[in-house]
């Protein structure tokens, strides 16, 4: 798994891939013609100002995508954009319910 982030790629996923949403996230998912599967997390610094919290949810969630895409044959290009801000304690709840929105899309 491969991170996503030349702005070309971002940018093509906005313009090409209808947002599917779910509770504080868009996810925009299409297939790719790659050997392996690309993640982009975009959290602004409006919706969480301390940079380690940031990092530190990127880092779940980048981990949380690895572990549930692990068994796919296909590959895919996945981009995460929060939308608002989520309280630190919601964060198990907000996983189970992005794990179960990746697999049903996937």
């Amino acid at each position: 798994m491969e991170r996503l982030h030349r702005s070309t790629d971002i940018a093509s996923m906005f313009a090409e891939v209808k947002p599917q949403y779910m509770g504080p996230f868009q996810i925009y998912i299409r297939p790719n013609t790659l050997s392996h599967t690309r993640v982009g997390i975009i959290i602004s610094k409006k919706h969480i100002p301390l940079a380690v919290k940031r990092n530190r949810l990127r880092r779940q969630l980048r981990e949380l995508i690895r572990k549930s895409i692990i068994t796919k044959t296909n590959t895919y290009d996945i981009l995460i954009l929060m939308r608002h801000r989520i309280k630190e304690e919601d964060y198990p709840q907000i996983h189970k319910q992005l794990l179960n929105s990746i697999i049903t899309l996937t």
